[in-house]
């Protein structure tokens, strides 16, 4: 969508807007802003006092669905009207239970000291945007992640996206004389949203956005841990321990990256039948491998590329190439099955224990108690070979691999119709929480706007 709007009418309209108290708007008026289509909602200032539902979060309190009102839109601010939003795993207990927590699974939880909305990440379409605005325009589908990409911090010249230092979104509505704010990526339970636009990246496709609601979080995170940081390489062995919607996505990334063996580890049946399903060469049940299980993948892995344990001959390793730990803490007592550690920390140490001394290891999880720890030796850390790397986006650079993503998906390299998320109205946000946290699906959606 478009709008052609001389410099003169432009002006014209800047006037009237200051005249009635909008020098603000009269401001944002710039020919960037009007080529945008985006110029007469900001001359207006029309998004002030905008109503929209909200999932809100408050403290102690369960969330509940609110009418939140809008405020004036500037600078870089970009107006979403939200199409889905994958309900993650981290934020069951922020959803279900009273408490002060944060929901991010980080450990030590904090109280929430603004109304926040829930979800973080999402697509939707552009509905207004501020002057300073280039990168989206009005009608653009849009994208957000949990962590944006703003393309000149210290991390993001270093080819850091997923650690951008201007990863912070601001209050940009009121509810009952209280600040809202939306977590990270915007906050996607709600029927609009404001982000910066440095965490708005346009995908141009016809793609469901419920399943497209998924790269925004957890397809980010399984699909940069196998892709990006530490692209798999072809012809080798990866080891994904849980094959949840995070595990998903890596498998798959491992078999778009030509891995050779990929091996599933999930205690979930109709889990495993899916990620056999996805790529994965084969699937193991760890409460059947028990102590037995790091054991077990070793030898599925050992001289498997060349064929030989003779040292001479190219052979001699032990263990994966790659392993990706996606399991995390249990938030909640699942409905299914129950894997062999509810803490999380225990594949933490199988996956340190059981990958290649000269293989890489990319860790994913959150949701382990905060003073847990893991165990190594101290001269293997200090001086041997083995790669670990941590963080939950993997190194995943949001402009840069989501569109990779959407163009995978709509070629059929990556099947996400598999992976598609069972869908619910804003007013029954809590139900799709109860069923992630159940993990009777693969993932669950919310649509607000439906």
């Amino acid at each position: 969508m478009s709008s052609k709007v001389s410099r003169r009418s432009l002006l014209k309209k800047g006037a009237a807007a200051a005249m009635g108290g909008g020098a603000a708007a009269l401001i944002a008026g710039d020919t960037l802003a009007a080529q945008q289509g985006g110029a007469p909602a900001i001359l207006t200032n029309a998004q002030g006092g905008r109503k929209a539902k909200a999932v809100l979060k408050y403290r102690n309190e369960l969330p509940t669905v609110e009418e939140i009102t809008l405020r004036a839109i500037g600078g870089r601010d970009v107006v979403i009207r939200v199409e889905a939003c994958q309900a993650c795993y981290s934020q069951v207990t922020q959803a279900l239970v009273t408490g002060n927590q944060t929901g991010l699974g980080l450990g030590r939880e904090t109280p929430l000291t603004r109304a926040t909305i829930l979800g973080h990440g999402l697509v939707g379409v552009v509905e207004a945007i501020g002057p300073q605005v280039q990168k989206v325009q009005v009608g653009d589908r849009v994208i957000t992640c949990q962590h944006a990409q703003c393309g000149v911090c210290y991390a993001c010249l270093r080819m850091r996206g997923d650690r951008c230092m201007n990863n912070s979104v601001p209050s940009f509505a009121s509810f009952d004389g209280k600040e809202v704010t939306g977590a990270l990526g915007g906050g996607g339970f709600t029927e609009v949203t404001v982000v910066p636009e440095e965490y708005a990246v346009p995908v141009f496709t016809d793609i469901p956005p419920a399943q497209l609601s998924n790269i925004s979080c957890v397809g980010s995170c399984g699909f940069g841990a196998a892709t990006t940081m530490a692209p798999v390489e072809m012809a080798t062995d990866v080891v994904v321990l849980g094959a949840g919607i995070v595990g998903m996505h890596a498998i798959q990334g491992a078999r778009i990256r030509g891995a050779s063996q990929i091996i599933a580890v999930e205690p979930i049946r109709y889990r495993r039948e899916l990620a056999l399903k996805l790529g994965a060469t084969a699937v193991v049940d760890p409460n059947v491998e028990g102590d037995n299980l790091v054991k077990k993948l070793q030898e599925m892995c050992t001289s498997r590329v060349a064929k030989t344990d003779r040292r001479f001959a190219g052979g001699g390793y032990v263990g994966p190439d790659y392993v990706i730990e996606a399991v995390g803490g249990d938030r909640m007592k699942p409905k299914t099955e129950v894997g062999p550690d509810p803490t999380g920390v225990l594949p933490l140490q199988q996956g340190w224990d059981l990958c290649s001394a000269i293989g890489t290891y990319v860790t994913t999880s959150i949701g382990q108690p905060w003073d847990a720890n893991v165990k190594f030796p101290a001269a293997n850390w200090s001086d041997g070979a083995k790669h670990h790397i941590p963080g939950s986006q993997g190194g995943f650079g949001s402009r840069k691999e989501i569109p990779r993503l959407v163009r995978l998906i709509e070629t059929g390299q990556f099947n996400m119709k598999a992976l598609a998320p069972k869908t619910f109205p804003l007013s029954q946000t809590k139900q799709a929480f109860q069923e992630a946290a159940d993990r009777t699906v693969m993932v669950t959606a919310v649509t607000p706007n439906s």
